[in-house]
């Protein structure tokens, strides 16, 4: 009886020694992956517009809303657009200038031109080559040809873009409740809240379940000529974003997004609907 008792408490004190070790083997691997976390985590900002115009427009200037918000120590509402910074494609630096500027204490993107002339360009299908084919046979490589209007040869516009990615310089990105605190376009005002209890689809934005959707207005300053048929599109694109590697990459954001067709000349303010979507990702 005496020996039962004590393989029983051998067990026993075998069997705490164990779980002892797991836990503490589980608590230093959850240690590790924070840690691993922590030295991989990054939080950026991206900012992305797209500009086009169907025809020739004289005499632009174009303020259009940037990612901004109030800084209590300067006193003043600043954004993170910094132009030196921005990569420009498809752009006429030569002929087209693009600068921040201040609207009534609020920064905004000037773009501004004697004229703006828009490009198009043909569609390039790509060469199928067959198995066993020989290159020799193919046809020549074919070259985009640009034209500054549209017809049947060139009927593809090409857009003006500028692209900015910024490391955050402060702490993690509040990409659950950016209202009042993280830069959003800007001066921008709330109009109604998009909520879904399983996702959604928003033009091509999804919503997934736990984020949380605003449609929100902002104004564009526009003055320039162009004639009644012309279409000047703009599309603005801004994300917040937290990102980290734990067995993999894994994110959290906020993001906005505005699009919007101008026809015609236009000359004075407009308001623009755009959309902003929060606490997106995992948390």
């Amino acid at each position: 009886m005496l020996n039962v008792n004590l393989i029983f408490r051998t067990i026993i004190i075998g069997v705490l020694i164990l779980i002892t070790i797991l836990i503490i083997s589980f608590a230093f691997v959850i240690g590790f992956f924070y840690v691993t976390a922590s030295d991989n985590a990054e939080s950026v900002y991206i900012y992305e517009l797209q500009l086009s115009t169907s025809g020739p427009v004289t005499n632009a200037t174009l303020l259009i809303p940037v990612p901004s918000n109030y800084n209590p120590k300067s006193g003043k509402n600043e954004t993170l657009i910094n132009m030196s910074l921005v990569s420009f494609k498809n752009f006429d630096r030569d002929n087209i200038s693009a600068k921040i500027e201040d609207v009534k204490g609020v920064p905004m993107l000037n773009i501004s031109a004697d004229r703006i002339t828009p490009v198009y360009k043909n569609r390039i299908q790509p060469i199928a080559i067959m198995p066993g084919q020989n290159e020799s046979e193919l046809p020549p490589v074919p070259t985009h040809i640009y034209s500054d209007r549209y017809s049947e040869e060139t009927p593809q516009l090409v857009k003006m873009e500028l692209h900015l990615y910024s490391i955050s310089a402060g702490d993690e990105i509040d990409t659950r409740m950016p209202l009042g605190k993280e830069p959003l376009f800007m001066p921008y005002r709330i109009l109604e809240d998009v909520s879904t209890s399983d996702g959604m689809m928003y033009e091509d934005y999804y919503l997934s379940k736990g984020s949380t959707g605003y449609f929100f207005e902002v104004p564009f300053i526009l003055s320039y000529d162009a004639g009644d048929e012309n279409v000047l599109t703009v599309s603005s694109d801004f994300q917040g974003i937290n990102q980290w590697w734990v067995l993999g990459w894994q994110s959290n954001s906020y993001s906005e997004r505005i699009r919007y067709e101008f026809k015609g000349g236009c000359n004075g303010t407009y308001p623009v609907t755009g959309l902003l979507i929060t606490g997106a990702g995992v948390y």
